[in-house]
């Protein structure tokens, strides 16, 4: 009886690569017929399904995801995510070799075992406690590091923004995942999907939330989100082009802001990270006197001029200076 279970479940298994092959093929030829600056030659049809997923969004998964962040405690929630992403660390450590990153799949075994022993097998995260941080990879990225264009944009129903590259990652990372193989594909699939859904749309529900109150136009600005994130994550973080607007990590993370090097007269690099001033000009060194007129040193202190003297200022924008003296008149 187990047996035949299993054989039955091979099959479904089996059954889905046509059609990612499909996908596959479809993307291709999309791309290379007319698409255009965005790539998104089926937006009718993208519009269509990113509307029905926002209205389930609405009626499920948001008010979901409201009601677990008001009422669970935040330990309980970092537990869910430590947990969630502990189950993902095969998928993760295999992208990580078959993208020949020997380096991230060090730091993917070090975390798996910190956290299976001192996390309480993976419920706490404790190697990002002890500053070795979690990364995320998948076989959508592994074909970006191969070699393979994204296609065109596409919107799944139900699992939102796409491309046929990352469709079929996200398939191949279905099929090889071992958790599928220790049990029944419902009983473990659903209710680990549900909870990383829930999850993830907790995590960003400020964000989007934003995101589509402040939006011209919401499925433009998710598409060019989704598009930023991608680029930033199969990168790992190391892109040199600026990113105008925030990304949205569905693991709780945000791309890394990345700064300009090298410039001098350049405009200064406009930073999304918290805790980071914009660059101002400092109006004070207006009024700041250059030197004391015979070229020797720099003049700081006014109190130590003489009383009759005038200091030689350099003033920019041609702004003016009060007179120093009770007996000088201003010009």
């Amino acid at each position: 009886m187990i047996l035949t279970s299993h054989s039955e479940h091979q099959k479904n298994r089996f059954r889905y690569v046509p059609l990612f092959a499909g996908v596959l093929l479809l993307g291709g030829c999309a791309a290379t017929k007319g698409a255009d600056d965005v790539n998104d030659p089926f937006e009718t049809v993208n519009r269509a399904i990113f509307d029905f997923n926002l209205e389930l969004d609405r009626a499920i998964l948001r008010p979901a995801a409201r009601t677990y962040a008001d009422n669970v405690p935040e330990r309980i929630r970092r537990m869910v995510h430590a947990a969630i992403n502990f189950i993902r660390t095969p998928i993760i450590l295999a992208n990580d070799i078959l993208q020949g990153d020997v380096d991230r799949a060090g730091i993917t075994m070090a975390r798996t075992m910190t956290n299976l022993v001192l996390g309480f097998g993976g419920t706490v995260d404790a190697a990002s406690e002890m500053g070795v941080e979690f990364h995320d990879e998948d076989f959508g990225q592994t074909l970006a590091i191969w070699g393979a264009e994204e296609g065109p944009y596409l919107v799944l129903p139900l699992l939102g923004p796409s491309n046929p590259r990352d469709a079929i990652g996200t398939g191949v990372d279905s099929f090889g995942d071992p958790m599928n193989f220790f049990a029944e594909e419902a009983a473990v699939s659903l209710p680990r999907t549900g909870a990383s859904a829930v999850d993830a749309r907790s995590r960003n529900l400020d964000t989007l939330e934003d995101l589509e109150r402040t939006s011209l136009d919401f499925y433009a600005a998710v598409r060019s989100l989704y598009r930023q994130r991608r680029k930033d994550e199969i990168k790992n973080g190391e892109s040199q082009d600026p990113v105008p607007i925030p990304a949205i990590s569905f693991e709780g993370q945000t791309a890394p802001a990345t700064h300009a090097k090298g410039r001098d007269d350049s405009k200064p690099t406009v930073s999304f990270e918290e805790g980071v001033d914009k660059p101002r000009a400092d109006k004070s060194r207006d009024l700041v006197p250059t030197g004391t007129g015979d070229g020797t040193k720099p003049d700081t202190e006014r109190a130590k001029k003489p009383a009759g003297e005038k200091p030689n200022i350099s003033l920019e924008n041609e702004q003016k200076v009060p007179a120093t003296s009770t007996g000088d008149k201003p010009a």
